[in-house]
């Protein structure tokens, strides 16, 4: 190992100055014969150890053997420190190409992603909390099946994306589909503060009149719950709303789920706070569920047919669509940021700005 932390070494100060170039190429020779499994040029580690230690063995001759372990035992650490790194970086940049987070566990604190969006963190403990937990195996088998799934998403990030594909049987579009148009597709969080503003910019952008948008809801789960603690509830009752305003072959025209989405995104209570805000940090689940229902009327359902929804709502057979949803955004479109857009043929990740989307058009 010391001759290839030499090498390190030296490949540095070699950029600095000439005249270490020469011992450069002999640390290659050494380090090549190192990578292909044969015995590396003993006397150039012999040259190092010794340059190195020269100055100990004249002053106290007794602390060379002692000194000798402990260089030996530094140049492990250097190369095994060069390796992880090397790995960490490479995995970075992988994660960052895949989903545009250089940090899968934890997406948002990648300070090299511009992407404005919530998080979809991993629920797979990190290798470090493997190690803590005493799960060694674990945690090596949990990183390089990371590594295999972010090497398998690559492709996906080039390939032409068709937003028809992931779309539910029992999906909505906003306004009403439309024969000729092309699709698009949301995954989105009701409480997802990024999805708000995707709305609004879609919504100024005209972007659902020349598309037939829809979405797919997916309520983020963090290890401890929900992220926002309504967004299940909101999730039950949108797709409560899509199966009883469906029908196959012809959605609604003016589908009452984006009514509530709108009035979730861009609404406002009468004390000034925003719908969403208040579902994310105030409302309680009975008072969520009490305000879904006063949209249900608002939009025309009258009491018999709010009860069908509530019933629906709290049915296996929503739990089951959610979940298809969310098998459907996790093995297939495999993100890791809400929102994300499929349009154009393009997968978008986060917030898409407004003349983005108008020239999508």
């Amino acid at each position: 190992m010391v001759c290839i932390a030499a090498f390190v070494v030296l490949l540095v100060l070699s950029a600095v100055s000439a005249k270490y170039r020469t011992l450069l190429r002999r640390a290659w020779g050494c380090v090549s014969r190192k990578v292909t499994f044969r015995p590396c040029d003993t006397t150039f580690r012999e040259d190092v150890t010794n340059s190195l230690l020269a100055p100990l063995a004249l002053r106290s001759p007794r602390l060379v053997r002692p000194a000798s372990i402990a260089l030996e035992a530094t140049a492990w650490v250097m190369v095994l420190s060069l390796v992880v790194s090397g790995y960490i970086v490479a995995q970075s940049g992988l994660n960052l190409v895949a989903y545009g987070t250089c940090n899968k566990q934890n997406p948002q604190a990648c300070s090299l992603s511009a992407t404005q969006g919530c998080s979809i963190d991993a629920q797979t403990p990190s290798f470090w909390e493997s190690v803590w937990r005493g799960n060694v195996l674990g945690a090596f088998g949990n990183e390089f099946s990371s590594l295999a799934d972010t090497i398998s998403a690559i492709p996906g990030r080039f390939k032409t994306w068709d937003a028809a594909q992931y779309a539910a049987s029992h999906a909505s579009y906003l306004g009403g589909y439309r024969d000729g148009l092309p699709t698009a597709l949301e995954v989105i969080d009701p409480g997802c503060a990024f999805c708000a503003q995707l709305f609004r910019n879609l919504e100024e952008s005209g972007f659902a009149e020349v598309n037939n948008l829809t979405y797919i809801v997916y309520p983020i789960t963090l290890s401890f719950g929900p992220k926002f603690p309504n967004s299940p509830l909101v999730a039950e009752y949108l797709t409560a709303i899509q199966l009883i305003e469906s029908s196959p072959g012809a959605p609604a025209d003016d589908p009452t789920d984006w009514f509530i989405l709108k009035q979730i995104f861009t609404g406002e209570r009468d004390d000034g706070m925003g719908w969403q805000v208040w579902l994310n940090e105030q409302a309680s689940a009975d008072e969520a569920e009490a305000q879904l229902r006063a949209w249900l009327a608002h939009a025309g359902y009258d009491q018999e047919a709010i009860a069908e929804v509530d019933t629906l709502a709290d049915s296996a057979q929503v739990d089951e669509l959610i979940a298809q949803g969310q098998t459907v955004v996790e093995e297939e479109i495999r993100t890791l940021t809400i929102p994300t857009l499929i349009a154009n043929g393009d997968l978008h990740l986060g917030v898409v700005d407004v003349k983005d989307l108008e020239d999508m058009g």
